[in-house]
């Protein structure tokens, strides 16, 4: 109609074209804060089961250990933009975080621990817990004292008494103590398994294979070429797919010159790709370990005055290949970066944001599209067609691009202003590599994002009688399109509060099994506010609450009759 006002309306992120060596610079900075995140999060789900348990809520203690947490992500020191003594000070308040958490952690998990029958007929108990709301098969660290010596002849049995896949990583005789990876399958969701170490050894099947410089299991097999150290082929068995383009180089380091005009520390200027070296020499390729629990090829090299070294490990059973990384940086005015080239090919790649995703092109079809030559992600970014896909996944790093048919991930950074001694030192960090089939929605990419930075914990326990079985779950969400974040007791009175979002864009009806107890329940605000109808918990432990596509949704569970009189259920 005449008079109608057209406004302008933007469909896509607010994206800044400037500032986007943000995203990597103080790479110690950027894993502080990511591992701070995790810490404090799991103390919280970790504190609130004990609290049920009749613990008391150590809330100053989280109260305290967030504020940390967020001072330190306040612009400027999450940029990278400081001066060195602002990452000194820094690193003194991630030190008493780590310190807290990890106190937090312990007594809450040792009070789970005590309400749990971990008696057995022979062997050493270790408690094995998974602090994320969806059942886990995956390889865990354990460390284990036997009460006589067992040379390295030890196995690993289930709650079910089944041979469990193992491997002795170093052992102390003196001591009777080893250090060893397992393969524990079904950890329940959010929950616990208890496992047994006991002497003599046990065969197991392992489906790791080792043949030449190609390694293999039942998902992949991945092959590293001995001179360069470039990874040849990287073969997703389920879809019988190549995942790289063939004649390239897979996680190829390449050394990017980086000299901003202005804003030294804050900036990646849109030639920065113009020249640059490709570290395609290796020092050496050596097979360093061949067990059955995972095979380990390391890879060195020098280049300027910087040392690197890469162990890409396969283990038994697992569908991504893993990247540790050990850099001695010393270097300036250089961007670092790891490339792989796809078969695999698409207008958008994919990238995860807090809460959700989003895509964004790789094509430079007009001066938007060019702007977004360096683009911020959290765990993970993927570049799929319709039937294949790659997912990068990383523990610490923020920087992505994306370009045609090549995904890279940025991984140190080196200014010289206003820190003129930014990054250099030793650096250790890992991404892991996820092949697979479909897209990532299909492929479950959200998932393995939280499974690669959220580990499995594992602790020895003692042998006592409980009134909690060898395994079991205290909270399940389904579907799997919904991921629980946090699970914390609530500020005032009573109750837990559950986050979680839905990131398949599907609304969904979310089924909550909850720790026992619970005599009401409710939808609240972000800031634990109820909002709507109460919600009915069904025999104490079930609920089912409504979820729009992408809503963060936060339920809060009231038991007000439990704190100091209950038990763990």
């Amino acid at each position: 109609p005449e008079g109608k006002i057209s406004v302008p309306t933007w469909r896509d992120e607010l994206y800044l074209e400037f500032h986007r060596g943000v995203f990597t610079t103080q790479a110690e900075h950027k894993k502080n804060m990511r591992d701070s995140e995790e810490w404090v999060l799991n103390a919280e789900k970790y504190a609130s089961l004990a609290w049920l348990d009749g613990q008391s809520y150590p809330a100053a203690e989280l109260t305290e250990a967030w504020k940390k947490v967020l001072f330190n992500q306040f612009y400027d020191t999450a940029a990278g933009s400081g001066e060195a003594v602002v990452y000194k000070d820094a690193q003194r308040d991630y030190d008493q975080v780590r310190w807290a958490t990890n106190e937090v952690s312990m007594k809450a998990l040792n009070a789970i621990a005590s309400e749990v029958d971990t008696r057995t007929n022979r062997g050493v108990p270790v408690l094995v817990f998974n602090p994320l709301a969806w059942e886990r098969s995956e390889t865990v660290t354990v460390d284990v004292q036997m009460p006589t010596e067992a040379s390295d002849a030890i196995a690993v049995l289930d709650p079910h008494n089944r041979v469990l896949p193992s491997q002795v990583l170093s052992s102390d005789q003196r001591t009777h103590t080893y250090h060893l990876l397992v393969d524990v399958k079904n950890v329940p969701s959010l929950g616990y398994e208890v496992v047994h170490v006991v002497p003599g050894r046990k065969a197991f099947e392992s489906d790791l294979k080792v043949n030449g410089w190609t390694l293999e299991n039942t998902a992949l097999r991945v092959t590293i070429d001995p001179k360069t150290g470039c990874i040849t082929s990287l073969y997703d068995k389920a879809s019988q797919f190549e995942t790289l383009e063939k004649g390239s180089c897979g996680n190829e380091l390449i050394a990017f010159k980086d000299t901003p005009k202005q804003y030294d520390a804050w900036n990646i200027d849109a030639d920065f790709d113009k020249v640059f070296t490709k570290l395609d020499k290796a020092d050496s390729v050596q097979l360093i370990e061949k067990g059955p629990m995972r095979a380990v090829v390391r890879v060195t090299r020098t280049w300027q005055n910087s040392k690197f070294g890469q162990d890409l490990i396969l283990y038994e059973g697992s569908d991504q290949v893993d990247v540790e990384n050990d850099i001695d940086w010393h270097e300036t005015h250089i961007l670092l970066k790891a490339a792989f080239t796809l078969t695999a090919s698409s207008r958008a790649a994919t990238y995860e944001i807090p809460y959700g995703t989003i895509d964004r092109p790789t094509t430079h079809a007009n001066s938007w599209e060019q702007a977004k030559f360096e683009v911020p992600a959290m765990r993970w970014a993927d570049l799929s067609d319709t039937q294949h896909g790659f997912s990068l996944i990383n523990e610490s790093k923020y920087g992505y691009d994306a370009k045609d048919n090549v995904l890279r991930l940025s991984l140190l950074r080196s200014p010289t202003w206003p820190d003129p001694d930014a990054d250099r030192g030793h650096h250790h960090f890992g991404y892991a590599l996820y092949p697979h089939d479909g897209d990532w929605k299909h492929a479950l990419t959200v998932r393995h994002g939280y499974d690669y930075n959220y580990k499995l914990q594992a602790m020895q326990v003692e042998a006592h009688t409980g009134t909690l079985p060898l395994e079991h779950s205290f909270v399940t969400v389904k579907p799997e399109n919904i991921v629980l974040t946090a699970l914390k007791k609530t500020e005032d009175g009573n109750g837990l509060l559950l986050r979680m979002y839905e990131w398949a864009g599907k609304g969904s009806e979310v089924q909550i099994t909850t720790p026992a107890g619970a005599t009401g329940g409710t939808v609240t605000s972000l800031m634990e506010k109820p909002e709507g109808s109460p919600l009915n918990v069904t025999a104490g432990k079930t609920i089912i609450v409504p979820i729009r596509p992408y809503e963060i949704e936060s339920i809060r569970l009231d038991y007000p009759h439990l704190q100091g009189q209950t038990r763990l259920q």
